[in-house]
């Protein structure tokens, strides 16, 4: 039947995520995502957001447009503004949350010490009035002190200079182990390692040179911080000199960022590529890691290509799960999973490893293959195997972490001897020998600070700091909203009702994944075990590094074989826990800009009318028809659509009725999360045409707040109280599928009435 959750036990190969790296701004982006993977792969973050976003329009549908920005303020509105406009958030390609150490070398040939060169502005003594404009210079003094090292840079040298190693080390690996298909590996890996051996020494040039150009800048800057810092406790004459220090930082910083840009820019196809073969000889090594636990045997004539772990899904709960291998022979699928054999009152006492082969077929015995997918998002892979003259005569198989697109193709490709093409050539003329060399005592020493940096993967250390920090986020959402109703926003009463709903629901989702996450370390951590005896052997060999290299070869292959695992595992944990954590990360971003916006609208120079709530507010830019672009503050109430001028004297300088606005439409610019908000006024407005640069990427959440101040929403948004029966359906609602056995981990939501299974498409009404 349709898909059921998988009982994964971290055999799984997905790709890694990383974070998401942002140029310091005044209001600089913070996903909500965790910090996932230390290696690049854009894909597998991007399902993982096409998956959220899914959710979040299952629960529009049920509760209605809701604006809901994920990125979140960083700062108090700043009071007095720069008249440059202040540069946006830049998202780059996702990168090592963890940076590493930089050689002597590095630092000693960049910008490292110029950062301690910066005055430091003497916030303490700062006149009470312009504190938190010192706070928030305070803060981007200390992006530009970071950024002016350029240290990114060199910290992304030395990821690609390990991360290229690391995938010569795995191709040799894989084919000592008698791999031969996906030939294009060594041409692919030779033309990495030397582009980027062309390229290296320039980037390293580049970024050394721009740093010490921003040593002189950085020495304008101390003399503006030296004059500051003067009249720091007089307001008065303190906010001319801390207004051109603002626009000289936000200048400075906008160059900088520029800069980076630039650089990253000529490697990051290269960076791309090389995280991309890493993914492949990472799945490679798990397949041949799970044919050497296998308990059949290729023929002599017979090579593996790929497998992956998928389940058969047969009707009934007890769907056997394992591995689904492709060769050039047969598709084969093996049962291994652990079975429960004792049970006391439903909980498992007793259990044992089954591993047998269920399915083994002859190619020449396909008749089609089909990808499909399933679920409630369509998010689940299937792949449909139909067969000729054998029973049964179609077999759907639920594939864990791989596109059944992808292995659709595959078998396609192995039924119609494609698949030999793809074998490795000796006459290609490029050898992987060519690419490696002997190794060394600090080749030993680099496995052993990767085996180190795995622990922390294997024990799934980041997924348990992310629910410590959800569940404080679920706590913090009572207080948040007390915040805002006790300043006076007084507007969308059903946020009480679904701050408590989703407090009703955390001990459940907590508990599912708390056991999860035990379970997935405990697997997790018997191989890391295996692991750590084989390095102790491999350092006792140091003194013979030729024969210590084939345990050296093996140890980086079981290396990547548990990096695999660990990422299937991260997922599994996830699926318990993501959509909540969207649903409640989402509500606080939301409160936070309730928050901001109130707080910019105590400093303004209008007042709302009696009647009249604050609904949200942004940094924006407004283009006029008639005058240069200034900048200032985009202010939405429930009846009117104004902006303020907040270079210098405030002024109010635009002021529309809801009413009056004909139409509203969402531009992107060139840059990079560049949007614009477009009005269309028509004859009644001051002008036909309004046009403003938001300071962050929010124009989706604020059409969707337009269009509800236009329909006249938020002033008939009167209290809507949670009923008790309401709060008890919900904690009462069933916790897993009664027909499928699915466990349900999304959010239960204010106002539904009915849960959807994602894997078997049953309706369950609450």
């Amino acid at each position: 039947m349709p898909g059921k959750m998988m009982r994964r036990r971290g055999l799984g190969m997905v790709k890694p995520a990383g974070r998401l790296v942002g140029r310091p701004g005044i209001l600089p982006i913070r996903p909500t995502l965790p910090l996932l993977r230390p290696v690049v792969n854009p894909k597998r973050i991007e399902q993982r957001l096409v998956r959220r976003e899914a959710a979040r329009q299952a629960a529009d549908r049920i509760q209605g447009s809701r604006p809901r920005p994920v990125i979140r303020p960083i700062n108090s509105p700043v009071k007095i503004m720069p008249v440059r406009p202040p540069g946006l958030p830049r998202a780059r390609a996702l990168r090592s949350s963890v940076s590493p150490v930089l050689p002597a070398a590095f630092a000693s040939a960049t910008g490292l010490g110029i950062a301690a060169a910066l005055v430091a502005v003497n916030t303490s003594a700062a006149a009470p009035d312009i504190s938190p404009e010192i706070t928030n210079l305070e803060s981007s003094l200390a992006d530009l002190q970071g950024r002016a090292s350029f240290g990114e840079i060199h910290s992304d040298v030395i990821n690609l200079d390990n991360l290229l190693k690391k995938v010569v080390d795995l191709l040799e690996s894989a084919r000592e182990k008698g791999y031969i298909y996906q030939g294009d590996l060594e041409k692919a890996v030779y033309d990495l390692a030397g582009e980027w051996q062309a390229m290296r020494g320039g980037v390293v040039q580049n970024a050394d040179h721009q740093a010490a150009a921003f040593q002189s800048k950085l020495s304008t800057l101390n003399l503006q911080l030296q004059r500051l810092n003067a009249v720091i406790n007089n307001s008065l004459l303190a906010t001319p000199v801390l207004r051109g220090a603002q626009s000289q930082v936000n200048s400075m910083l906008d160059d900088v960022s520029r800069m980076h840009t630039e650089i990253q820019n000529s490697y990051s196809d290269l960076e791309n590529r090389a995280a991309q073969i890493n993914s492949r000889l990472t799945t490679i090594h798990w397949s041949l890691e799970q044919l050497h636990e296998a308990k059949f045997v290729l023929s002599d004539d017979e090579s593996l290509v790929l497998a992956v772990p998928a389940r058969w899904d047969k009707e009934g709960k007890e769907d056997p799960e394992g591995i689904l291998y492709l060769t050039n022979r047969r598709l084969i699928f093996e049962q291994k999973e652990k079975v429960a054999t004792k049970k006391i009152l439903f909980i498992t006492t007793a259990s044992e490893l089954v591993q047998k082969v269920l399915v083994g077929v002859p190619l020449d015995r396909l008749k089609a293959v089909k990808a499909e997918n399933k679920g409630l998002f369509g998010h689940q892979d299937y792949l449909l195997v139909q067969f000729v003259n054998y029973s049964p005569e179609a077999i759907p198989f639920h594939l864990d972490g791989q596109d059944s697109k992808e292995w659709a193709s595959l078998v396609d490709r192995a039924l119609k001897g494609e698949i030999e093409q793809g074998m490795l050539q000796s006459t290609a003329g490029i050898s992987i020998k060519d690419l490696t060399r002997p190794i060394s005592p600090s080749d030993i020493m680099a496995l052993q600070s990767e085996i180190n940096a795995l622990q922390d993967e294997a024990m799934l250390k980041v997924l348990g700091e992310e629910l410590v920090a959800l569940e404080n986020a679920v706590s913090s959402l009572e207080r948040q909203l007390a915040g805002v109703r006790a300043k006076g926003y007084a507007i969308e009463k059903e946020l009480e009702a679904e701050v408590a709903i989703l407090a009703a629901q955390w001990e459940r989702i907590k508990t599912n994944a708390k056991a999860t996450l035990n379970h997935q370390t405990g697997l997790l951590g018997e191989q890391m075990q295996s692991i750590q005896r084989e390095l102790a052997r491999l350092v006792g060999m140091a003194a013979d590094l030729d024969a210590a290299r084939p345990i050296y070869m093996q140890l980086k292959s079981a290396v990547a074989s548990l990096q695999a695992q660990a990422e299937a595992a991260e997922d599994t944990v996830l699926a318990q826990f993501d959509e909540y954590a969207d649903e409640v990360h989402s509500l606080s971003s939301h409160l936070e800009w309730i928050d901001w916006t109130l707080s910019a609208l105590s400093t303004a120079s209008f007042q709302l009318m009696a009647e009249e709530s604050g609904v949200a507010a942004v940094e924006a830019v407004y283009e006029s028809l008639t005058g240069p672009a200034e900048n200032g503050i985009l202010f939405l109430t429930d009846q009117r659509l104004l902006w303020e001028d907040r270079v210098g004297d405030y002024e109010l300088k635009v002021s529309i009725p809801v009413s009056d606005i004909i139409n509203i439409k969402k531009e992107v610019g060139e840059g990079e999360n560049q949007e614009y908000l477009v009005l269309d006024l028509g004859l009644r407005g001051p002008l036909p045409q309004a046009r403003f640069k938001l300071g962050l990427p929010l124009s989706d959440s604020w059409l969707k707040m337009i269009g509800r101040a236009r329909s006249g929403d938020y002033s008939i948004d009167r209290v809507k109280p949670l009923s008790p029966e309401e709060l008890d359906r919900i904690r009462g609602a069933p916790t897993q599928c009664p027909h499928c056995g699915a466990a349900f981990s999304a959010a239960l939501l204010r106002g539904q009435i009915e849960i959807h299974c994602e894997y078997c498409g049953k309706v369950i009404r609450l």
